[in-house]
């Protein structure tokens, strides 16, 4: 998701801060577990609420009590931890997603930059083998979705909706991922939502970058790129709110509502002034 689903923190309260922190600093404790303490560099709020989303999806039982930071002993924040795997398999998606996010780096570079990818790729190449023993699944539908966007990028002039496909589509199925009949339908259609706003939202962003560099993008074919691009963004996050009208997300409810309606609208608004060339508040 790389970055673009993240809280609008003017607008959360003080108590939904705390536990949206401490989700974030417990997924970063068990991702150096799972993987060792550099993965932890590979953590975003992406991975945060996915977490999230699981947790209020499944009402799962949480616990939350004071720790310290791994790396700032003097820094104190919650560990909220839950029965469940969702930490678990929420690294392990990081993990495979910074993977294959590395090789399209790759692929694109032209610069000296290629050659730092290439040294650090064996490292990535470790961590995503560890994730995949655990979740083979996974791994695939990623790889499948990934190998379908390449594929959809070679075409002359793919339509908006084709082009975002791909990504949306496996985030449906990462966000429905071992949920029961009961919620599956819904929480795919939110991922895939959600998949079509970050693959928007990421391309508007790259979009002087890729003209720039020759690379795929969705909008080079746009007469007006901010209004094709926010027209296609706003709409995917009108169906995701009226989706929360269907989920119930229970403990988690007023921090994803936030992400929603104001985190997501918020980064709309901020790669708007980037294009236009104006200065963000």
């Amino acid at each position: 998701m790389f970055g673009y689903v993240t809280a609008y923190k003017p607008e959360l309260k003080i108590k939904d801060y705390d536990a949206y922190k401490g989700v974030y600093c417990t997924l970063c404790k068990e991702m150096g577990k799972e993987y060792g303490v550099l993965s932890r560099f590979l953590l975003s709020y992406d991975g945060a609420f996915f977490v999230l989303f699981k947790m209020g999806i499944r009402n799962a039982d949480t616990n939350a009590k004071m720790s310290r930071c791994t790396f700032n002993p003097c820094k104190k924040c919650f560990k909220i931890t839950c029965e469940d795997d969702i930490y678990k398999t929420a690294s392990a998606i990081t993990v495979i997603l910074a993977y294959f996010k590395l090789k399209d780096n790759l692929n694109d570079s032209k610069t000296i930059k290629k050659l730092l990818f290439y040294l650090i790729l064996p490292y990535f190449a470790l961590l995503k083998n560890k994730a995949v023993k655990k979740y083979p699944d996974i791994y695939k539908t990623i790889e499948k979705g990934m190998e379908e966007q390449l594929d959809v990028e070679k075409q002359e002039n793919p339509s908006l909706d084709l082009s975002a496909d791909a990504s949306a589509k496996m985030l449906g199925w990462l966000f429905s991922y071992g949920e029961n009949e009961e919620v599956y339908e819904k929480s795919y259609r939110f991922g895939y939502q959600l998949g079509r706003v970050v693959y928007y939202l990421d391309a508007f962003d790259d979009y002087k970058d890729d003209e720039k560099s020759n690379s795929f993008n969705p909008f080079f074919k746009s007469k007006d790129v901010e209004s094709d691009a926010a027209v296609s963004i706003r709409l995917s996050i009108g169906e995701l709110t009226m989706l929360l009208q269907e989920l119930k997300f229970n403990k988690t409810e007023s921090i994803i509502n936030n992400i929603i309606y104001d985190g997501l609208n918020y980064q709309l608004d901020r790669i708007i002034k980037k294009y236009r060339g104006e200065k963000s508040e």
